[in-house]
């Protein structure tokens, strides 16, 4: 009988849960609700060898419209100034958050990180695309390219931001 009770008020409470790699949190100071990605990789990371850009996503409902993009490279340190995303051919440029990066160094291990922020349309269009490829300019004149769907393909951070985008009111 205690079995049947707990699963009964459990369940309910499973239907809540938010989907894989989405945090859905309110703040106790404000009430402002925040929807966070984890960050997931894109087609740069099935590349043994180079630097691995993987992408995160964050909203919060206090600025609604607002989509903020979390980049990070993977076993390389990058200085990332511009984001552009290509769009089935339309080329859409993100804005740069400043004094929103750092690097680190574990061991061998590093890593950097940039925030770029877009809006809530753009989003959409993301993940209506059949191709979509991000440009990230990095220091030295250079650039890392990554995708995350081309050719019917999609990456982890493509289905990620489908579940993100999911939960945004």
């Amino acid at each position: 009988m205690r079995k049947i009770l707990f699963l009964t008020l459990l369940i309910p409470c499973l239907s809540w849960a938010a989907p894989k790699g989405i945090t859905i949190e309110k703040s106790g100071f404000d009430g402002t609700t925040e929807i966070t990605m984890r960050s997931y990789g894109t087609s740069s990371c099935a590349k043994f060898g180079g630097a691995c850009l993987m992408l995160g996503a964050n909203w919060k409902n206090s600025n609604p419209e607002e989509v903020v993009l979390e980049l990070s490279t993977l076993n390389y340190f990058a200085a990332m100034s511009n984001l552009l995303i290509n769009i089935d051919g339309e080329i859409v440029k993100a804005d740069r958050i400043n004094f929103a990066h750092d690097s680190t160094l574990t061991g061998n291990y590093k890593e950097s990180y940039q925030r770029f922020k877009i809006d809530k349309q753009t989003l959409t269009k993301i993940l209506n695309a059949k191709k979509v490829w991000l440009k990230v300019s990095i220091s030295g004149g250079n650039y890392l390219e990554t995708n995350l769907i081309d050719e019917g393909k999609k990456t982890l951070a493509f289905d990620g931001l489908a579940r993100f985008e999911s939960q945004l009111n």
